[in-house]
């Protein structure tokens, strides 16, 4: 008989298994983690320097000779992580014929060595495709787990620094767009910065000055501007773009970064973006920065 009671105790945890399995929650395989962006970190291993990224199907122009290494970055702005750098593969499109070759990859480290080279056909095009895949899961989005980078080259592309004139123009711009002002002497370190560190600069004095007390406080006192009309600047400075151009769903999204106090994070999206670049023509402005 205790055979018999244990045999039925068995069955009737056995029975309840299934009922528990199914109270469970079931997370979904697209569901989205913290990481909610991807871009490609460029480095130019002549210098080893930081010279700019380029988004998820995005171009970046390459001189012939060059030689820079890829690196997936995955951000998850506001939510308290810190960039990550998933497991990826980095693939050309027409593997060994074009301009554009994968030298080394290092998929944990999520990057590639990518170098351009004079191939067996120089009449070839000069724009070339890669692929990447994050092929380790952390919690990015299903739609932003692969994409391409497109390269072109340019045989008069040419490295050097950004000009202290170009400089201070635009320093002056993240200024209006930011703090509501016109740039003054203080802001002359800036100018110093970008004029030698190029758009990777660029980007991270947009940040400190998005994260400025001025920016948090004072510049909303000053101008007496709502979060909507401070959006509405920034996308018209930053991306050349009136109120009947914006993508309502983008703005939506903007404003409610702006509302949670998460200025910063709307303002690297802008100066990280290729109309950004397009807009105020960086690949002349910003010599250093070959895109």
């Amino acid at each position: 008989m205790k055979t018999t009671y244990r045999a039925l105790s068995v069955l009737a945890i056995l029975a309840l298994v299934p009922l528990a399995l199914a109270a469970a929650p079931v997370k979904s395989a697209s569901a989205q983690g913290p990481y909610n962006d991807v871009y490609i970190v460029v480095k130019d291993l002549n210098t080893n320097q930081e010279v700019g990224t380029v988004s998820p199907g995005g171009t970046l122009t390459l001189p012939e000779g060059a030689r820079v290494r890829l690196i997936l970055t995955a951000t998850a702005p506001g939510h308290g992580h810190g960039p990550a750098y998933p497991e990826t593969q980095f693939t050309e499109l027409e593997p060994g014929r074009g301009w554009v070759r994968v030298t080394r990859t290092n998929v944990e480290n999520a990057n590639a060595t990518v170098e351009v080279v004079r191939p067996s056909n120089p009449n070839r095009s000069r724009t070339e495709t890669l692929r990447y895949r994050i092929v380790e899961n952390i919690g990015i989005p299903n739609e932003l787990r692969q994409g391409t980078v497109t390269i072109r080259v340019d045989p008069t592309a040419s490295s050097g620094s950004a000009s202290v004139t170009t400089a201070q123009s635009l320093t002056n711009l993240l200024y209006r767009a930011i703090l509501l002002r016109d740039f003054d002497p203080s802001g002359q370190p800036y100018v110093d910065r970008i004029a030698s560190g190029g758009y990777s600069e660029l980007i991270r004095v947009a940040q400190e000055i998005a994260q400025s007390e001025e920016s948090r406080t004072s510049a909303y006192d000053r101008a007496g501007r709502s979060n909507e009309q401070r959006l509405l600047t920034l996308y018209q400075n930053l991306l050349g773009l009136s109120s009947s151009q914006i993508d309502r769903d983008q703005w939506n999204n903007d404003l409610q970064r702006l509302n949670e106090g998460r200025l910063a994070d709307v303002v690297l999206s802008m100066v990280r973006s290729q109309r950004f670049q397009d807009v105020h023509q960086l690949s002349e402005a910003l010599t250093s920065i070959r895109y």
